[in-house]
């Protein structure tokens, strides 16, 4: 039997173990090149084409938006924009001699140019792709001025290329800012219509894709492919600039004359919903939009649109909605009446009207013309919380309205199994529900558009313009019918107790003579941190104009008045009426003086002080009052007049104005009635007759000491009671 050495079997195993290593290795790299081939391979091939190739994009220019008669609003104009290829300015790195330029060196020439840090533009200059190979460009400020860009021009720095881009304009600053909004520095809407309609206004981007060689030069006949970019579509607004224009003048000045802190105001067509004017004060600059004096969340709360994006409590103008309620379920007529003592005790509690001594005995239209607590506390109760709560729900209150802008609010509805006779009570007469301004004035649309409610919508059309110039309309927005709120019956009578409120009411100084004008005065309580805030008030009044057949629709919404001053019928009320005169004006709305329905005020007046004036001097100042006059004797100082100086008159009364050579020493003075009349007011008629005032308690003048017409002597002391009322 032959046996093997042992060294031949060594060596065999040597060899199998050799073979076996041999084998694995190469399984190894077959693995790995079948995994580069068929993983890895369109990642590769990916880097390489990034590396030899330009991928421009070209940016499409941002649609127009324009008022409802094609006056631009925002715009998108020509700029300029910074690049840098980065395998240039690598290159001009190693460089030897005068050709070397560091990206610090280049930082330091183009930063302090862009007012950028030289760290963020060194940055940008080592920019890197996924795999850690450097970028074959990179974008380093946009939208920049010719200005700024011929400046870099000029320095001739290797690999920054200076190209075309755009840049958003609002050619009117801060006109209109809370509804435009504005873009981000991508060119994006952040806030506003910008925001809302972004992707209609923003169009299609294009690209330039071509081979270029190591210094990012188009090779010849490479194969290149272009893709034309297109533009956005233009918005048209529903916003017409001329009453946008009334009434950001008229808030702009009542938000100083009321030393308030914030002014809304809404115009409104009723029976389409279109809004004519959305206007708020304080506002900004969408051209500067987080300017760097300003914290960004400060900036930003600037950008908010109080008329959509914050609920407010409404007070008395949401009494417009219970007597609507009411009046729909015939739960009243023209011979209910209501008895105010001055409160009202529901379930144990004691509820104030805002006339403490009551309002005594009142017919339905009263309570409304008075604005009585109590009355729409005893109409609450007769509607009952399910019924009122429908029409709540019928109102759109607690829900959106889908107006066409961002961060709508829905209002606070509290839930109705926790309203109880309390709560009943007090919603009535509009306590205890928060509604936003355009929700209200989508609820006062349909009380002026005989019922039929209709979705407000602050944009018109939207067209594209093409490269020849040509518009078409990409889409047409119609008036939307949401629903029949009341019949058109109880719209009309409603309108017509809405007029009382302002020939007759607490909004007498919203009226224009000849025409006829619907309204209500609201002032509620300001709701902080789910608590009232003593001393903070918000001034609501709406009004709708012709009451007859409305054709537009006004709130007037003022947050933080002067506490001295604060009731809506003074502050807010000629407010709407500055907004409404600039706006018939404009619409030619002409008044109706022949019709005899409309019931003409016959305003009071009171006689100033003339005497000792020239008879010229004190005929242009009883004129300018509306007061007649008769002169008598010879002379060209005014001794004396009848009636004396205080008496209160009616509008284009004669009184008789003697005249003399010498100033009367003996003068009487005229009490005027201070009734309804502010602290101010009062003070400035008094220092104006020489009389001295004494008051007891807050609010308007509730009652005097002496009465209207008696004559007393200057520097007489007249005492006055006043009275916190609540509109």
């Amino acid at each position: 039997m032959n046996v093997e050495p042992k060294t031949n079997i060594t060596v065999r195993k040597r060899i199998v173990g050799l073979l076996l290593i041999i084998f694995f290795v190469q399984t190894v790299i077959i693995g790995r090149y079948a995994y580069v081939q068929i993983v890895w391979s369109p990642k590769l091939q990916q880097w390489a084409v990034d590396q030899w190739t330009s991928d421009t994009r070209i940016e499409a220019k941002r649609g127009k938006i324009l008022d409802r008669n094609g006056r631009p609003l925002a715009v998108s104009g020509n700029v300029e924009r910074i690049d840098a290829f980065l395998k240039e300015v690598n290159e001009a790195e190693n460089a030897d001699g005068s050709k070397k330029i560091t990206k610090e060196e280049i930082a330091a020439k183009i930063a302090p140019i862009l007012n950028l840090t030289e760290e963020y533009v060194v940055k940008k200059l080592n920019s890197k792709l996924k795999n850690g190979l450097p970028m074959s460009s990179t974008t380093i400020a946009r939208r920049i001025e010719r200005e700024q860009a011929n400046k870099i021009r000029e320095l001739k720095l290797p690999g920054i290329v200076i190209t075309e881009d755009t840049k958003r304009y609002y050619p009117n600053g801060n006109f209109l800012a809370q509804v435009l909004g504005s873009i981000n520095s991508d060119g994006e809407g952040r806030a506003g219509v910008e925001y809302f309609y972004n992707e209609e206004l923003n169009g299609v981007p294009g690209r330039f894709v071509g081979e270029t060689d190591a210094y990012h030069r188009e090779m010849v006949n490479s194969l290149a492919n272009y893709i034309s970019p297109k533009n956005g579509n233009d918005i048209v607004l529903t916003i017409d600039e001329s009453i946008q224009y009334f009434a950001e003048k008229a808030i702009d000045k009542g938000l100083i004359d009321n030393k308030a802190k914030q002014i809304t105001a809404i115009v409104m067509d009723p029976k389409t919903g279109e809004i004519l004017a959305m206007a708020n004060k304080p506002d900004y600059d969408p051209n500067n939009p987080a300017p760097s004096s300003l914290p960004l969340q400060e900036a930003m709360e600037s950008w908010k649109n109080r008329a959509v994006n914050e609920n407010f409590e409404p007070g008395s103008i949401l009494k417009v909605i219970t007597a609507a309620a009411a009046m729909e379920e015939n739960l009243v007529s023209d011979n209910s009446k209501f008895y105010c003592r001055g409160s009202l005790k529901v379930s144990g509690t004691t509820i104030s009207c805002w006339k403490h001594q009551g309002h005594g005995e009142q017919t339905f239209a009263q309570i409304l013309q008075n604005s009585c607590n109590v009355g729409f506390m005893e109409l609450g109760e007769k509607i009952g919380k399910e019924t009122l709560y429908k029409y709540y729900n019928a109102f759109g209150f607690g829900k959106k309205t889908n107006v066409d802008y961002p961060g709508e609010e829905k209002g606070i509805l509290l839930p109705i199994e926790r309203v109880g006779p309390v709560e009943l009570a007090t919603e009535a007469f509009g306590q205890g529900i928060a509604v936003t301004p355009i929700q209200y004035m989508t609820a006062l649309a349909a009380v002026a558009n005989d019922g039929k409610m209709i979705e407000p919508h602050l944009v018109k059309r939207i067209i594209n313009t093409d490269e020849d110039g040509n518009t078409s309309v990409v889409k047409e927005i119609e008036p939307k019918v949401v629903k029949q709120v009341i019949s058109v019956e109880t719209s009309r009578k409603l309108r017509g107790i809405l007029e009382s409120v302002v020939t007759l009411g607490a909004g007498k100084k919203a009226y224009i003579e000849g025409y006829h004008i619907g309204g209500k005065t609201g002032t509620a309580q300001l709701v902080e941190n789910g608590r009232y805030a003593a001393g903070k008030y918000i001034s609501t009044f709406v009004a709708m104009a012709p009451s007859n057949d409305p054709e537009i629709i006004i709130m007037v919404s003022i947050k933080e008045p002067d506490p001295n001053n604060y009731y809506s019928g003074s502050t807010a009320g000629p407010i709407v009426k500055a907004i409404m005169e600039d706006t018939f004006r404009y619409l030619d709305i002409q008044p109706d003086l022949e019709d005899i329905k409309n019931p003409k005020v016959i305003r009071e007046v009171i006689i100033p002080e003339v005497r000792g004036m020239t008879s010229a001097e004190a005929e242009k100042v009883l004129r300018n009052n509306k007061i007649n006059v008769d002169i008598q004797g010879t002379g060209n100082i005014v001794y004396d007049i009848s009636p004396k100086p205080g008496v209160q008159v009616k509008e284009n009364t004669r009184i008789e104005v003697y005249l003399g050579v010498e100033t009367n020493k003996n003068n009487k003075i005229g009490v005027p009635s201070f009734t309804s009349m502010t602290k101010k007011e009062i003070l400035g008629i008094a220092d104006s007759l020489g009389l001295n005032i004494s008051f007891m308690g807050d609010g308007i003048g509730a009652s005097q000491d002496i009465d209207p017409g008696t004559e007393v002597n200057k520097d007489t002391t007249i005492r006055i009671i006043l009275e916190e009322p609540e509109d």
